[in-house]
């Protein structure tokens, strides 16, 4: 990989860099210290109240990765490279905001964003959809359009889950719109919104795809054996599915086959099974499954591929139990190694993020303590700064900030 010589002069002057030190004592399965990364934390917001998920993706068109974070009532993105926040929604338009996709729509180069709000944990027949469109100039009002009522609408991701070459909006309710405390058994119905037409005037076909009980994250990804398609893995109280390997078409309707991957952790429900999900790679080629486990749960988990390209997985393997209320994942190639790294945060007692690094020669991760001055609600990733490197982002709800985590070596 290329020295980091090449980056560019304002943004050495937007951030504020902070030299993060290893964190060096025992945890199950790891050993030693990351000696190869340390990280700039550049404060992108220290003021967003309630702050719940962030994303990475070209809002205005300028092909530079902009931010978009949101929480409590509001959705703002801020604009690389001086970070100028703007508000896409806030107040009474968009109550109970929980989640965004942010995607280019109808091909003009300015991103729409779908949003889902008006949830309420314990109110599980409640929740909208809409899709914000942009006005003709960046500090123009965005327009909401609404596409349904979702009940306990929680997790909204994009992806081609038919291989049509279209987007369609694959949308996860956390509960059953009959679930019911203390164990939410009622299944979740998760559910793609294909658009027909402009997006603003377009008839949103539904087309049901998986139940099952507490799902509380999705990630969407193109892999081999679906032949561009996207495959969805959910995090729920039955662990890790995939849905969507294979497609059974009948007429205009199709079916997706689903599959379970791992079981998570055993546990009463809704403490059990799995709460986050990516999908991360080695440098040899296998996959592994990153999770946080069980929902809201303590432990960061690493489920390695047995064989490249299986998608088949084996022994559960703890990299950390010490999370309170575990809520962030993500998984990225920081260091240029060809292994991913698994960045995972937490919300409650001692909040922080951390980054595990595996090792090869060892065949052991290791953890870094990023930032205690977050209680990580969320984490993504996306190259900010142009270096060729993938950034982190994490967003915090107690602690009221989105910190832009820049990776750096000597």
């Amino acid at each position: 990989m290329q020295g980091r010589t090449n980056r560019r002069p304002s943004l050495r002057q937007v951030a504020c860099a902070v030299l993060f030190t290893c964190f060096t004592g025992h945890w199950p399965l790891t050993t030693g210290h990351s000696e190869e990364t340390r990280f700039d934390r550049v404060v992108v917001d220290n003021d967003f109240p309630d702050g719940y998920q962030v994303e990475v993706a070209d809002v205005n068109g300028d092909r530079k990765p902009d931010i978009i974070a949101l929480g409590g009532s509001t959705c703002a993105w801020y604009e690389n490279p001086t970070w100028k926040k703007r508000i896409v929604t806030a107040g009474k338009q968009t109550p109970g905001i929980i989640s965004s996709a942010t995607a280019d729509l109808d091909g003009d180069g300015k991103a729409e964003i779908a949003i889902a709000y008006d949830f309420e944990m314990n109110e599980p027949t409640r929740g909208k959809l809409a899709l914000a469109m942009q006005g003709s100039g960046s500090d123009e009002l965005w327009k909401l359009v609404p596409i349904a009522d979702v009940g306990s609408i929680h997790r909204l991701r994009w992806g081609d889950i038919d291989g049509d070459t279209k987007l369609d909006l694959v949308v996860a309710p956390i509960f059953g719109r009959g679930a019911k405390p203390p164990r939410y058994d009622e299944k979740a119905r998760i559910v793609a919104f294909q658009p027909q037409g402009d997006p603003q005037n377009a008839i949103w076909r539904r087309q049901p795809l998986l139940k099952h009980p507490v799902i509380h994250a999705i990630e969407l990804r193109s892999l081999p054996a679906t032949q561009g398609r996207s495959a969805v893995l959910t995090a729920d109280n039955e662990g890790v599915t995939i849905v969507g390997e294979g497609v059974i078409t009948n007429g205009a309707s199709f079916t997706l086959t689903a599959r379970s991957l791992v079981p998570g952790a055993p546990g009463e429900a809704p403490k059990r099974g799995c709460s986050e999900i990516h999908l991360g790679r080695l440098n040899d080629g296998r996959h592994f499954l990153a999770t946080i486990e069980p929902w809201h749960g303590s432990d960061v988990v690493v489920w390695p591929e047995s064989e490249n390209g299986s998608l088949k997985f084996g022994s559960r393997t703890v990299l950390d139990s010490t999370l309170a209320d575990g809520h962030a994942l993500w998984v990225a190639d920081v260091d240029g190694d060809g292994d991913d790294e698994l960045f995972a945060g937490h919300r409650g007692t001692d909040h922080r993020a951390s980054m595990y690094d595996f090792n090869r020669s060892s065949g052991k991760w290791t953890r870094t303590v990023l930032d205690t001055k977050i209680a990580a609600q969320d984490l993504r990733g996306g190259d900010l700064d142009g270096d060729g490197t993938p950034d982190v982002v994490a967003i915090g709800g107690s602690t009221h900030n989105v910190i832009w985590y820049r990776p750096r070596r000597p």
